[in-house]
Formats: C-alpha cells, sequence, structure tokens
C-alpha cells in the first residue's frame, strides 16, 4: 500500500492523482525521507503554535520540584561538580537552577528551600574568590533566619592542607545555625571528587524525590513529535557510521605524553632549577585553552620506597589489594600511594593502628601544633619515628592515594599544535637528617628523559582566561614559575593578532642566573607582541626587591589601565606574593584615585566579582 493512501481529505490546491504518480517513482525510504523534509519546511513557514497551559496540578509540582544549585568555584573545580550533579537531578525530573555564587544577590537567600551548595576552599581555609562576598554575608548578623531552608553541602578540597574543606564545613555550619535542615551530611571531597559526586547527588536526590514526588516532566506536543522525528531519522541515511566517542583522558586513564624537550632555565650557580618540559600530545585528540592546567601523575622515588619498605620490615613482593586489583607491595608504593607528605588523616588512620604510641594521639589532639609536626615529614619519617608490625595491606590502608600535581600550561596550542609545555621548578630540602623531594616536581626533574612517557590529562580552568576582547590590555604578575601561563598567553595573543597591550612582571633571585624565558620576552618586546616587561631581581642588591614595589614603581599607570578596562592577572606563591601584591594594589588605587582605603577595598572587591581581578595562586 502507499504511504499516501490512507490519508485524510487533501487540502484545496493538491491533486491525489498526481501525488499518487509521484509516490510510484519513489522507495519507501525515500518517501519517509520526504515526509520529514516537507514536515520541517511545513513547520519552518508556519506561525509559532501557542504552548498549552499545564494543569494547575502540574505546575505545582514542577514549582516543588524546583531547587537550586549554588557553587562557588576558583578554577571551575565547583562547576563542574555542580554540573553532574544537576545533570543527575534533570534525570529524575527536577528543574534544578545552577547559580553560580559570585553573581548570586545574597537577597535571594532567604527565598530558597531546596538549596545544594557545592563549594572548594583555596589554601588553608580560604573561601574561592567567587564565593568571598556571600561567605562573607553568611557568617555576619546580617543573615537571615532560614526555617524553610532544606539543604546539603559537598565540599571540595585537598588533604594536603590541613584546613581540608574549610568553607565547605563553614557554610554547612552556618546555614544549620540559621534554623536550615539537612538533607544529607556534608560530604568532603579530595583532588578527585567525580565519583564521589554522583554518589553523593544520588543520595541528596533521593531524599528530596522521598519528601516531594516529581511527576515525569512529560508535555502532550512532546509526546506527539517525539515519534515523528524518531521515525524520519530512523528511515533517513541508515548507512552513515556513527562518530566514533571521543577518548575521555583523566585520572583513571590519563594520556601517555612523550617528552619532546627538557631543558634547564637557569643558569649555573643559581639556588634555582627550574626545567622547561615540552610533551607531545600528538594523536590524542587532547586540547587545551591558555590558562588551563596540565595534571601530571607522579612516581614516588625509589630510594623513598626503599626507605619505607625498610623502615615498616616490609617485603618488596609482599601482595596488596588496591580497588579490586591485585599488586605487589613495590608498585603500590611507587605507583598509587602518597609517601612524599604526611596529611591529617594519614597520621588518624596511622595512630588508630599503633595504640602503643600515645603521642600520635597527643599530636593530634594539639591543633596548634599539628601543622608543624607535619611539615617536612614523610611516611618514612613516621614509621621509624613510631615503628608498629603491619601487613603490607594494612600500610596501604593507611596512606592516601597518590595525588596528580595540577602545572599551569605554558604554552599556546595555536603557537604550538599538539604540544603542552611547562615550567617546573625542583623542590628539593632536608629535614630530620634526610634529604627530601617533591613527588611530582623530583619525578619530573630526576626520573623523565626525552621520550619516556608521563601519565598526564588536561584540567579546564574555567576562570583565569584572557579576555573575550582582544582589544582589552592585560597586567601580568608572575615571579618565579608563576610566570608559566603568562607565557602562554603572550604567544596566544601574538597569534591571534590581538591589539590589547600586554604587561609582564617578573621577579626571581638573580638577572643573570634567574630570568627565566629571558631571550623569548626580549623578541616579544622587539615586535611589539610585549608591550612592556618590568622585572625585579630581589638579591642583586642591598635591598630586597620584589614584583610589588615594581608595581608601586608604576602606580599611575596601574591605575590607568584599571580604569580604561584592564585584566590584571597573578600567578604563583600564594602565601606571600599574592598578599603583598593585593596589599600594593590597593595602595595604589587609594593613592590615585584620591580615596580612602575603603573605597580602595571595594575596587579591588569589584575588580575580582567582575572577573577582571584573577588570580592562579598555590
Amino acid at each position: 500500500m502507499s504511504l499516501l493512501s490512507a490519508s485524510p481529505t487533501l487540502p484545496i490546491g493538491l491533486d491525489d492523482q498526481a501525488l499518487q504518480q509521484l509516490a510510484a517513482s519513489l522507495t519507501s525510504q525515500q518517501l519517509v525521507w520526504l515526509s520529514g523534509y516537507l514536515y520541517g519546511r511545513a513547520g519552518a513557514a508556519a506561525p509559532p503554535i501557542a504552548a498549552v497551559a499545564p494543569a494547575p496540578a502540574v505546575v505545582e509540582a514542577a514549582a516543588a520540584s524546583r531547587l537550586t544549585i549554588l557553587f562557588g568555584s576558583q578554577t571551575g573545580n565547583s562547576k563542574k561538580a555542580a554540573g553532574l550533579v544537576a545533570e543527575a537531578a534533570r534525570r529524575r525530573g527536577l528543574q534544578p537552577q545552577v547559580r553560580d555564587m559570585n553573581d548570586y544577590p545574597t537577597k535571594d537567600l532567604k527565598t530558597e528551600q531546596l538549596l545544594l551548595v557545592v563549594v572548594s576552599t583555596q589554601g588553608e581555609g580560604d573561601p574561592p574568590m567567587a564565593a568571598e562576598e556571600l561567605h562573607q554575608f553568611l557568617l555576619s548578623s546580617r543573615a537571615p533566619k532560614l526555617p524553610d531552608l532544606q539543604y546539603a553541602v559537598l565540599a571540595l578540597g585537598d588533604k594536603s592542607y590541613l584546613q581540608f574543606c574549610q568553607t565547605g564545613f563553614e557554610f554547612d555550619q552556618r546555614l544549620a545555625e540559621l534554623g536550615g535542615r539537612r538533607l544529607a551530611e556534608r560530604l568532603d571531597c579530595d583532588v578527585t571528587f567525580e565519583d564521589e559526586t554522583r554518589q553523593w547527588a544520588e543520595q541528596v536526590l533521593s531524599r528530596i524525590i522521598e519528601l516531594q514526588p516529581v511527576p515525569a516532566p512529560v508535555t502532550a506536543g512532546a509526546a506527539v513529535a517525539a515519534p515523528l522525528v524518531a521515525s524520519v531519522g530512523a528511515g533517513y541515511a541508515p548507512e552513515v557510521a556513527p562518530r566514533p566517542a571521543a577518548v575521555e583522558y583523566n585520572a583513571r586513564n590519563p594520556f601517555g605524553a612523550e617528552l619532546l624537550e627538557k631543558i634547564q632555565l637557569n643558569g649555573r650557580g643559581s639556588t634555582k632549577e627550574t626545567y622547561h618540559l615540552e610533551f607531545s600530545l600528538a594523536d590524542s585528540g587532547l586540547t587545551y585553552e591558555t590558562g588551563d592546567a596540565l595534571m601530571v601523575q607522579p612516581r614516588n622515588r625509589p630510594a623513598l620506597v626503599q626507605e619505607v619498605l625498610q623502615a615498616a620490615r616490609l617485603s618488596e613482593a609482599a601482595p596488596v589489594r588496591l580497588e579490586a586489583e591485585e599488586l605487589d607491595l613495590t608498585t603500590a608504593l611507587t605507583e598509587r600511594l602518597e609517601l612524599s607528605v604526611i596529611t591529617r588523616d594519614v597520621l588518624e588512620r596511622y595512630a588508630a593502628v599503633a595504640p602503643q604510641h600515645p603521642r600520635l594521639r597527643e599530636i593530634l589532639a594539639d591543633t596548634a601544633g599539628l601543622g608543624t609536626y607535619l611539615y617536612g615529614r614523610d611516611v618514612a619519617d613516621l614509621l621509624t619515628e613510631f615503628p608498629v608490625e603491619l601487613s603490607g595491606q594494612q600500610l596501604a590502608a593507611v596512606l592516601r592515594p597518590l595525588p596528580a600535581r595540577a602545572y599551569s600550561i605554558a604554552s599556546s596550542l595555536l603557537a604550538h599544535p599538539e604540544e603542552v609545555h611547562l615550567t617546573v621548578g625542583a623542590v628539593r630540602y632536608e629535614t630530620y637528617g634526610r634529604a627530601k623531594h617533591g613527588a611530582c616536581s623530583g619525578y619530573q626533574a630526576d626520573h623523565l628523559s626525552i621520550g619516556d612517557t608521563a601519565r598526564v590529562w588536561v584540567d579546564r580552568n574555567e576562570y583565569f582566561k584572557l579576555p573575550q576582547d582582544a582589544a582589552t590590555d592585560i597586567i601580568m604578575v608572575g615571579p618565579g614559575t608563576g610566570v608559566a601561563p603568562f607565557r602562554a598567553f603572550v604567544e596566544e595573543r601574538a597569534e591571534t593578532g590581538a591589539t590589547g597591550r600586554n604587561w609582564l612582571l617578573f621577579g626571581n633571585p638573580h638577572f643573570t642566573t634567574d630570568f627565566l624565558y629571558q631571550t623569548e620576552w626580549q623578541q616579544h618586546l622587539k615586535r611589539g607582541t610585549l608591550d612592556r616587561l618590568d622585572v625585579a631581581f630581589s638579591r642583586d642588591q642591598a635591598q630586597k626587591l620584589y614584583v610589588q614595589h615594581r608595581l608601586l614603581e608604576q602606580s599611575r599607570r596601574v591605575y590607568e589601565q584599571l580604569e580604561n578596562g584592564a585584566y590584571f592577572y597573578v600567578c604563583g606563591d600564594k602565601s606571600r606574593m599574592a598578599h603583598d601584591v593585593q596589599q600594593a594594589l590597593r595602595q595604589i588605587i587609594q593613592q590615585e584615585s584620591g580615596h580612602d582605603a575603603d573605597y580602595a577595598a571595594e575596587y579591588l572587591r569589584q575588580l575580582k566579582k567582575s572577573r577582571r581581578f584573577l588570580e592562579d595562586v598555590y
């Protein structure tokens, strides 16, 4: 039977016999394609159909199912986690509103009834820049009572810091103090958070569904349209091969990147040891943007592994089971477990298996002194100071998984196709009678040679980005290895022909030995792709000179560029440099504007809120 023979009465102007003749010359597949084509043409030409208002009961149910997912992120991880939660919510028929704390009006808090907070912690307990205003408001006396609020908190952090997930803890505690009721206990996630986030989302969303059943979000229009679209798609071009899914590289599936080049950047006699490394991304499909980071999965030093085995009095071949995988202890200690630092949770687990050492409990109880004890100690130190009989499996259960380290990418993909470059400072020191090395910097400096492969993946930084307007000026403050992303920024703007001026402030101990990428900066100055370069070599004169001093010397220029819309970037040391640069910037604003300190503080706050002041500090 012809597909047209069962048609209803034809509209005026169409001849049934002519249509039948046309149909007779077409195959069934062609007829199906033509029906879809004509349907699409008709839909494009027709006026929009007014939406059918849902029944009142459906409106009420939809309102009840709406929830807010509020994230506060520095690099984008909390945003990613919030996206995972939102995706899970939509699968359950909920209607989440995902909102950035940076843009969230504090007055909206008192109207929330279902709230999921996803927030990271920076360093030792600081909120991310995007969450500063809401965090300050919430902890103040101005925060409203929230008796109608049901909420849950997902906290992201890094266990290598004592104040692990402190910001999430403070949000959770304060919301409860204001009358909010927890949907679930707070979850604190370490540097790998995706799997735990999904599990937490299912737990919290199940609780929400229990409290407020949600009907399946199906409309009459969707029920009619879906079969038509499906039938047209099924009948059209079945021979087109599906595109293969792109490989996703992450902590569970890193890419093996070959090391193409390795250059020590410091001159002879320098107290610094900085390497420029170039990795191949050929055939990986991996891409990145300037401002992103490269995650590098280290391997522990063989010497440190042997010291741990000796201190624990364990065999190299002792069997260990990690996540359903059977390994020998040497492999587990080399590739899977953190040895170079001790964190609070490791010390707590060790104290639990070593009750014969009450001193461990005293150390843990001394909150003020705990950081001092942990600083500079590694697992071999702990096992030597407090010896205990453990099996290989027990030792593995005490230790923390070996996390990857993030390095600011020092290259533009436009300038270096299928490559990624890093600037790595080797960390070396001596404590408690033994030489210590940074786990990942030492791995790259000492154990990674040209031709070797490193396990890597890209970590997107949502916010540390170049201005969208290529005519915008940028000011970059990057002493030491903090210069890495700015090498990428300048390369990118040179490749794209951006007209905005690029100003770099760089510092290090000595001009003759520590001027990283000196030749490249001189070339950029010559070409005009770097407008200005100010340097501060702290040990080349009697009085130490740092980048913040160079900023103050150029006070008028800094303020004028900010007033004209410039972006201000800082990368490098968080504990001292970043604080000193902000202090200098407030001083510049106060001096050049002619206003007081409060005005300068508010000016800087607005720069942060508009994401024109951006940090990548560690």
